[in-house]
C-alpha cells in the first residue's frame, strides 16, 4: 500500500473527533470533543476552536481553558481517545445525544477559542514551504513503532549527519509538489517538520490534515501548526 493510501485512510473528516471517558472509569465514555484549528493564509494556526458535549450535562459547552488543560496536563489526555466522525456519531447516539449535528451547526457551538500566535516565519529558502505540526502528548516505545510504520517513516542517517531529535523522515508526492516530513522529539514535545518544495497551497493543507490525523490515532494532540518558512 502507497503512503498516500494510508494517509488517505487516516481522514476523519474536517473537525477533529474525541471521545471523552469518564474521570472514574477510563474504558466508560461520558461525552464528546469535538475541535478545529483554524488556519491563516499561510496554513499556520491562527486559533483553536473546540465544543464538549456530555451526558450528564445534555448540553454543548466551549471552554478555551479546558481546550489548554487537555495539552498541559498528561492525566487529562488519558480520558481522551481520538476518534472519527462515524465513532462519534455512534457514541453521540449511544449516550442519548440522538442525531450528532453535522459540522457547519457543530461549529455554532465554538464560543470560547484559543488564540495561536507565531513570530513571522524564518525564510530558509524560495519556494520552500516549511510547517511544524506541535503535539502535545507521549509515546512510549509500542505507539512510537506503530506510528513510524503508519508513516512510513524511512532509517535517519547515521548519527554524524542526523539532524536533532529526528526519529525518521517519510516522503510522498502529489501532483509536482514533493512533501517531506520528519517526526520530531523537541525539548519535551513531539513534532511533525513537513517541506513541501515547490511551495503549496491545497495539497499542502490535506498532507498537513492527514498527518495530523495519523498522528491523533497514536494518543498525540496537535497544540499547533507554525510556519517556520
Amino acid at each position: 500500500m502507497t503512503t498516500e493510501a494510508l494517509l488517505r485512510r487516516a481522514d476523519a473528516g474536517t473537525l477533529d473527533y474525541y471521545l471523552l471517558h469518564a474521570e472514574t472509569d477510563a474504558a466508560q465514555a461520558a461525552g464528546l470533543l469535538v475541535e478545529e484549528f483554524v488556519l491563516a493564509d499561510d496554513l499556520s494556526a491562527m486559533r483553536l476552536s473546540s465544543a464538549g458535549w456530555t451526558a450528564a450535562d445534555g448540553g454543548w459547552w466551549s471552554s478555551a481553558a479546558f481546550a489548554r488543560a487537555i495539552r498541559a496536563d498528561q492525566q487529562l489526555r488519558t480520558r481522551l481517545s481520538a476518534v472519527d466522525r462515524a465513532a462519534a456519531e455512534a457514541t453521540y447516539r449511544r449516550l442519548g445525544g440522538g442525531t450528532l449535528p453535522d459540522e457547519e451547526a457543530l461549529r455554532g457551538h465554538f464560543h470560547d477559542d484559543v488564540p495561536l500566535s507565531s513570530g513571522a516565519p524564518l525564510r530558509l529558502g524560495a519556494g520552500t514551504d516549511v510547517h511544524r505540526i506541535l503535539f502535545a502528548g507521549e509515546l512510549d516505545d509500542r505507539r512510537l513503532a506503530r506510528l513510524s510504520a503508519l508513516l512510513r517513516l524511512g532509517d535517519v542517517p547515521t548519527p554524524t549527519g542526523r539532524q536533532p531529535g529526528v526519529v525518521g523522515t517519510g516522503h510522498l508526492r502529489v501532483n509536482d509538489t514533493n512533501f517531506r516530513w520528519d517526526l520530531r522529539r523537541v525539548g519535551g514535545a513531539w513534532c511533525l517538520d513537513v517541506t513541501s518544495q515547490p511551495a503549496a497551497g491545497e495539497a499542502l493543507r490535506w498532507v498537513l490534515r492527514q498527518l495530523s490525523a495519523v498522528a491523533r490515532g497514536h494518543g498525540l494532540v496537535p497544540a499547533t501548526v507554525d510556519r517556520l518558512s
